[in-house]
């Protein structure tokens, strides 16, 4: 009986690796993940990457520089700076483990609120990203203080191998 349930385990546990979910894919905004932009004037640009819980910190960062870059190519502009940047952090908890409930019934008819007897036992923290970033193109000359030239280019070059296109 007991080398029965390890296998029940095993197999749900398999079951649920299969179904996981896999970090957002560089796309456009389609509901709460993926990237966007607006355009605030000739030259300025705010960019948008949300990722999943599963998207890392640091993809959702080159994926926003990557849509940075491809908003400056399609303007034909060569190089931009970033005025501003944010990252946004959101936590979500979940829970996890046994569900003792207790269900009532009343008349012929189950019910399970208010009837319930005991919350989830365990709790896991997922963290999600979302990063913005204010573009301006930059032409020549010095670089204004505190702020990194960017090349359009370069980036696309550089982070177009990590970049994980949907299927």
């Amino acid at each position: 009986m007991k080398g029965r349930t390890i296998i029940v385990g095993l197999l749900a546990a398999l079951l649920l690796s299969a179904c996981a979910a896999r970090p957002t894919p560089y796309m456009p905004r389609d509901g709460a993940f993926g990237y966007a932009q607006t355009q605030i004037d000739s030259q300025t640009w705010r960019v948008l990457f949300a990722g999943n819980p599963d998207t890392p910190r640091e993809t959702v960062e080159n994926y926003l520089l990557y849509r940075a870059a491809e908003v400056m190519l399609f303007g034909n502009h060569e190089q931009f700076i970033v005025l501003e940047k944010e990252i946004e952090r959101t936590r979500d908890y979940r829970p996890f483990g046994p569900y003792p409930y207790r269900f009532g019934h009343r008349g012929r008819r189950l019910h399970t609120y208010p009837y319930y007897a005991y919350e989830a036992p365990y709790y896991y923290a997922l963290d999600s990203y979302r990063a913005f970033a204010t573009i301006r193109t930059y032409l020549d000359g010095p670089a204004p203080a505190g702020l990194q030239v960017y090349s359009a280019r370069d980036l696309i070059a550089r982070l177009g191998p990590s970049v994980i296109l949907p299927e």
